[in-house]
């Protein structure tokens, strides 16, 4: 089939590459390329090491000159670059090999690395087989005891470069028992020290298992510590009674418990024992309460205590009218005579059912021979009620106004007349 029109292959060719030339002609008028260091170093990889060899130092990063077009500087990173040192060819000592850098950008159009070459020291490998020790750290709680750590497995084997490995010691295991109050069975992972308990985690020292498998038992301290025993009471004797000193029997208990639980028990406590009411002697065999964290030795412990109680013994004052006695009929008092206040003492409960009268009370005056004046008598009480004790009484003296009495009028004598005899009549 014929088009209905000719066709220039070679034309068509040219235009179409004269087209591209000038978009990146364009291209690069509007962005145009710049070679130049981003302002970061890229880590060297050292890559295909032969069997047997390790790697002693790492190689240093090495910076790079980039060319791109500026646009893409300001998204460049570390991470954009990568720069290796094949190793296929090196032996074991120093080698002199060459670094190649390459980019994940696209538009990235070349990049080199600021030095060329790098030494490369490589060491052969060797295994060795340390003791694995338990290193524990922190302190377990007053009244816990550690027990001997138990690691599985006892021996780890270590590879690394003969230079280094000559100078591992030990493997160690750092496990924290700080306020640990129960066993610990758990993996912990090794780490490589030397005699002076360096660690030598940067020689890159592989060990065999990483991590190891540590048993450390941790057991709580039976302690024991006796104590006394303290009576816990509710209520209050009857009124007029006090509580006397409590007698236990017997005194003191034994308590079990951990050490921090113990150092805070001084004393152990009974059940509550009711005294509501009690005017003599009550004897209760009561429980022990043990405090929080202990336990009795003798579970179900019980003591018995004896209470006692004594009346309370209490004062009262009573204003007691005196009496003047032996007073003579030819006076008598001439105003009344103040009140005399005398204290006694007894028991309460006799005090509290006692109505005191003072006519129950007999203070006295004696006025024997006393004419009519003014007197300054001593005071007497001469009679308390029943069972009440005489404490004090004032004043110690009253003064008395005694007055001539009226005299008492004399009778008159009734005369009665005395009949006259009769003369006898003329016979």
């Amino acid at each position: 089939m014929r088009l209905p029109f000719y066709v220039d292959l070679g034309r068509a060719a040219f235009a179409v590459a004269l087209a591209i030339l000038l978009y990146f002609v364009a291209l690069a008028e509007t962005n145009p390329a710049d070679q130049r260091d981003p302002g970061f170093s890229v880590p060297v990889q050292p890559v295909n090491l032969p069997p047997g060899l390790v790697v002693t130092t790492p190689p240093p990063p090495v910076g790079v000159r980039v060319t791109a077009p500026q646009s893409v500087f300001s998204r460049l990173r570390t991470e954009s670059f990568t720069a290796q040192v094949d190793a296929s060819g090196a032996h074991a000592g120093d080698n002199d090999l060459p670094i190649t850098v390459t980019t994940t950008d696209p538009e990235v159009r070349g990049v080199q690395p600021s030095q060329s070459r790098v030494l490369l020291h490589l060491d052969e490998v060797r295994e060795q087989a340390l003791p694995v020790r338990v290193n524990l750290t922190g302190q377990v709680p007053s009244g816990y005891q550690l027990g001997n750590a138990v690691v599985d497995p006892p021996r780890v084997t270590v590879a690394g470069a003969t230079s280094f490995l000559s100078r591992a010691s030990e493997a160690v295991v750092d496990v924290s028992v700080d306020r640990v109050t129960v066993s610990i069975n758990g993996v912990f992972t090794v780490r490589i020290i030397d005699e002076r308990g360096n660690d030598l985690k940067d020689l890159n020292l592989r060990p065999t298992p990483p991590a190891v498998t540590v048993q450390v038992p941790i057991t709580q301290q039976t302690q024991y510590k006796e104590v006394g025993v303290r009576p816990v009471t509710q209520g209050q004797p009857a009124p007029g009674y006090a509580l006397q000193p409590f007698e236990v029997n017997p005194p003191h208990a034994t308590l079990v418990g951990d050490a921090t639980g113990l150092e805070a028990a001084n004393l152990v406590d009974t059940a509550p024992i009711d005294i509501n009411g009690i005017s003599t002697t009550i004897v209760r065999s009561v429980a022990l309460l043990p405090p929080s964290r202990t336990l009795l030795l003798q579970d179900g412990q019980t003591v018995t205590v004896t209470i006692r109680v004594t009346t309370l013994t209490v004062n009262q004052t009573v204003r007691v009218p005196p009496t003047v006695i032996n007073l003579s009929g030819a006076v008598q008092l001439a105003r009344p005579l103040d009140l005399v206040s005398v204290s006694v003492s007894g028991p309460a409960p006799a005090l509290q059912s006692l109505s005191l009268n003072p006519n129950d009370f007999k203070v006295v005056l004696d006025a024997a021979g006393k004419g009519p004046g003014r007197y300054d008598l001593d005071v007497r009480v001469q009679q308390v009620p029943q069972g009440l004790t005489l404490e004090d009484f004032s004043p110690k003296r009253l003064q008395v106004d005694l007055v001539q009495a009226p005299a008492t009028p004399t009778p008159v004598p009734t005369l009665i007349p005395t009949p006259s005899p009769v003369p006898p009549g003329p016979g």
